[in-house]
């Protein structure tokens, strides 16, 4: 099974010895690679739509997986088991994820493996305020869309919104930023001056973002 680079990523992320739920998992491609290369994994794939279910179900059964990944018609994280306590939800908008995250469904989970596309600042900070933190993350570009992969854990920690745990001596890290400078730029350009104070909230982002990838 070849995955797609982000795929490949975030299957990087999960540890091993885990029981997972695998949401929207379209073809069950990660899922399948993860029963295959992870040591006593357990996965409940799930979809909202019947079509990208019934090719799962092809593909597991190609695989001859049927005994490692359960399939099931679902909306969300409502009602797991308690034995499940890895949540992975990629290739979906930061908003959505953070909709799909509801704090009363995640009481037995210990570990959040999240790729979103967009929308960054707000899953870091949505974490924080249903008691997670970002352990470990990193940017991956795929067919030209950037993605963020997190792992986060219960509990607290401090870390910026804006930056989270990226280390700002990675290639993908600087492309990230230095796009992001380079549009703030172009919208500053655009911007009438009667809008102070976005202005003045894009400039500053753009000095922030200057002295994280200027910092040793």
């Amino acid at each position: 099974m070849k995955l797609s680079k982000r795929l490949e990523l975030v299957a990087s992320f999960v540890p091993n010895n885990s029981s997972i739920i695998d949401v929207g998992c379209d073809h069950a491609y990660l899922s399948i690679y993860l029963a295959n290369n992870k040591d006593n994994i357990r996965i409940l794939a799930t979809d909202i739509k019947e079509g990208p279910l019934n090719q799962a179900r092809e593909n597991i059964k190609k695989y001859k997986l049927e005994n490692k990944i359960k399939l099931e018609l679902k909306d969300g994280i409502t009602n797991l088991d308690k034995d499940i306590d890895t949540v992975i939800i990629s290739g979906m908008g930061g908003i959505l994820i953070t909709n799909i995250l509801k704090k009363e469904e995640l009481q037995n989970i210990k570990t959040l493996i999240l790729s979103p596309n967009n929308d960054f600042e707000i899953v870091r900070k949505y974490l924080k305020k249903i008691g997670y933190y970002v352990e470990k993350e990193e940017l991956i570009t795929d067919k030209k869309i950037t993605y963020l992969v997190i792992r986060a854990y219960k509990g607290k920690e401090k870390y910026d919104n804006l930056f989270g745990k990226l280390e700002n001596n990675n290639l993908e890290t600087i492309y990230f930023f230095s796009n992001k400078m380079l549009n703030n730029s172009k919208i500053l350009k655009k911007l009438p001056k009667k809008y102070i104070i976005k202005r003045i909230k894009i400039y500053r982002e753009n000095k922030r973002i200057k002295r994280f990838l200027e910092s040793k």
